[in-house]
């Protein structure tokens, strides 16, 4: 089956994986090269099925829009699914606050 949804990836989402290898960079050298390939490996799992991912709690929609998939245990890939996009939002920390993953809801595929 061809997937013909137009993928888009927001700013935020390459700013905050560019963070996140920093960030895990000045730990270790290989768990940020670790985390990149997660995160191509992941990305590339949801362009296949990206309505195999379980919806995103946090962003309740009544088609159930917005998913997530889980890297390196910590951060969460938050993506918004379409008939027509498939639109990666932003790289979070696992753990953060509920209040924090709601600002990702969009309508602004650019």
């Amino acid at each position: 089956m061809v997937n013909s949804r137009i993928v888009k990836v927001k700013r935020q989402f390459d700013e905050q994986g560019r963070e996140i290898v920093a960030y895990i960079r000045q730990k270790s050298e290989q768990n940020s090269q670790k985390f990149i390939y997660e995160v191509d490996k992941v990305t590339d799992q949801i362009k296949q099925t990206p309505k195999a991912f379980p919806q995103e709690l946090n962003l309740p929609s009544k088609y159930n829009w917005y998913r997530f998939a889980i890297v390196m245990k910590s951060w969460k890939i938050v993506f918004k699914v379409t008939d027509k996009y498939l639109v990666f939002l932003s790289i979070v920390y696992a753990g953060r606050h509920p209040r924090e993953v709601v600002k990702l809801r969009t309508s602004d595929y650019s």
